[in-house]
């Protein structure tokens, strides 16, 4: 009976020390995001200068307002935060550019896959960018995009040739006022035969104190 008890209350000590430890994370580190929509975009020039419905330039700015519009109705995980820690009253945004297929052959393979190895383990980064409309996000993004601008001129310096950027922008709204957090990795050259990009926005929730 005596090792029973024991026993009984060695498991009761370490369920209760789990939940402690549970308790005790670090809010920050609890990260989920939610994937919303995709589609494809087409990267023609003609179309993009003219800002042509199915262009990139015209569903970044569709999908990057709807993403805004459905902020606050965004369903909220459930199971993320512990008991220490609380969701945000809204998401990020998180937007991405990636292009829909890639050569295999051609000159510059080498050298894209060993940026696009070195951007996997230490992506290019643009922080803290902001902004007073999405609009004017939107408008940085076209031109850091099309190697415009000079964070566009140091990205196409850095990832150079045929090599093809792929884009992941961390959009965050705090006082009617637009922060964007962009990381590229320098990838292989996109076909363009196929000439379209993957574009899709998640949102992104991160725990937070209470």
């Amino acid at each position: 009976m005596r090792i029973t008890l024991a026993i009984c209350l060695i498991v009761l000590s370490s369920i209760s020390m789990l939940v402690k430890a549970e308790d005790e994370r670090d809010c920050s580190t609890l990260v989920r995001d939610i994937k919303v929509e995709s589609s494809l975009a087409s990267a023609s020039m003609l179309a993009n200068v003219q800002n042509k419905k199915g262009s990139i330039r015209f569903e970044t700015k569709e999908m990057l307002n709807k993403a805004e519009a459905d902020l606050t109705n965004a369903e909220k995980p459930a199971d993320l935060c512990p008991s220490n820690c609380q969701l945000p009253h809204e998401p990020m945004i998180v937007f991405q550019s990636i292009p829909n297929n890639f050569l295999t052959n051609y000159d510059q393979h080498e050298k894209c896959e060993t940026l696009q190895d070195e951007t996997e383990e230490n992506p290019l980064t643009y922080n803290d960018k902001e902004f007073d409309t999405m609009q004017a996000l939107e408008s940085w993004f076209s031109n850091f995009s099309q190697g415009k601008g000079e964070d566009g001129k140091n990205l196409y310096k850095k990832c150079s040739g045929e090599c093809s950027p792929q884009y992941k922008n961390i959009i965050s709204k705090n006082d009617n006022k637009y922060t964007l957090n962009a990381t590229v990795i320098c990838g292989q050259a996109r076909d363009k035969k196929d000439d379209n990009y993957e574009i899709s926005y998640s949102y992104r929730w991160v725990c937070q104190d209470k």
